[in-house]
């Protein structure tokens, strides 16, 4: 298993409220670039930073019954008591997945508030990240606190296929390459529709 293919996971946590083609794309270009095994989609709770979300049960059945290709899978961490934040489900599949080699993929939108997530610099330190340009996001690299804060981690795109090789903290940012997929929109489209 040390050089095998399937110890390289991509983690695209979300709330996938609901999922779309833009994760499915995301997901795949990941695998392909990065030359990963597996992705690994994780249906949260909740996200304390967005408001209007359907229910844990709801979602998740929706994305079970969302057609993916048999390289990614839906993993379920949820705990009824508390919510789970990144930095818990990073601890999780730590303990759980010794074995394993995560990468954490995210659209590039969620940098404009990723210094609000608990724990946020832990995360950096603890995985490395893979941020996909987003339309009309870009520009939230230049403005992020996070990316200021670990400006000397970024990795060229040139070293794409030692990224997963690397020790955290180290990042890096897939740009020029965006999928018009939002839930936001889709969720807009269908409250208008009512």
């Amino acid at each position: 298993m040390k050089n095998s293919k399937k110890k390289f996971v991509g983690i695209l946590g979300g709330t996938f409220n609901p999922p779309h083609q833009g994760h499915i794309f995301i997901s795949n270009y990941a695998m392909k670039r990065m030359n990963l095994g597996e992705i690994w989609w994780i249906v949260t709770k909740k996200n304390p930073l967005k408001k209007n979300q359907n229910s844990f049960q709801k979602r998740l059945e929706i994305v079970k019954n969302f057609p993916i290709n048999r390289n990614i899978k839906i993993i379920e961490i949820c705990d009824p008591k508390k919510n789970i934040y990144t930095v818990d489900v990073l601890d999780f599949l730590y303990k759980k997945y010794p074995d394993k080699k995560f990468i954490w993929l995210m659209g590039v939108d969620n940098l404009k508030k990723f210094h609000h997530w608990k724990d946020w610099k832990k995360i950096f330190y603890n995985i490395l990240i893979a941020i996909f340009d987003r339309p009309f996001y870009s520009l939230d690299i230049a403005t992020s606190k996070v990316s200021s804060f670990f400006k000397g981690k970024k990795i060229s795109l040139k070293s794409v296929q030692k990224f997963k090789y690397m020790n955290p903290p180290g990042w890096i940012f897939f740009n020029n390459l965006t999928h018009p997929g939002s839930s936001s929109e889709i969720r807009k489209v269908v409250n208008e529709k009512k």
